[in-house]
This record gives structure tokens, sequence and C-alpha cells, in this order.
């Protein structure tokens, strides 16, 4: 095996020190890549979950106007039951 000169000892080194540049590059990379997708992940579940806020604060809303509907019926017929019912002394 042939030894090494200084020229390729240099070589060696700059390509190593490269290499790790690169590496250190790529981990940032995706270090930052992981931030992006963290943040929209979070964006959407955001999005989601006030999605679901109003459809429950609709579907509620719904129940409350069937229930005040209900209520309006039964308050007529009774209203409707005393208009026809036979006053005092009639």
């Amino acid at each position: 095996m042939a030894e090494e000169t200084g020229n390729e000892a240099i070589k060696k080194e700059d390509a190593l020190a490269e290499f790790r540049r690169k590496r250190d590059e790529l981990k940032l990379q995706l270090h930052l890549g992981s931030k992006d997708a963290k943040d929209r992940w979070e964006e959407v579940t955001a999005e989601w979950d006030d999605f679901l806020t109003r459809a429950q604060f609709e579907k509620s809303a719904e129940e409350i106007g069937e229930a005040a509907r209900e209520m309006g019926l039964k308050v007529k017929a009774a209203f409707d039951r005393m208009k026809g019912a036979p006053k005092n002394g009639e």
C-alpha cells in the first residue's frame, strides 16, 4: 500500500469536512421541516376543532329550535283549549 501524500490527506480531510457540513445542513433541514410540518399540523387541527365547535353549535341551535317549536305548539294548543273552554258562568 502506498503512503498518502500531504495533498491526498488534505483532500480526504476536506471531503470529510464537506460530508459533515452537508450532514449538518440536512439535519437542520429535517428539523426545520419537522417544525414546519408541526406548525401546519397545529393549524389544521385548530381549524378542525373550530369546525367541530361550529358543527356542535349548529346542532345545538337546531335542537333548541326544535324544542322551541314543540313548546310553541304546546302553548298554542293550551291557548286554543282555553279559548274554546266555556267561561265561568256560561
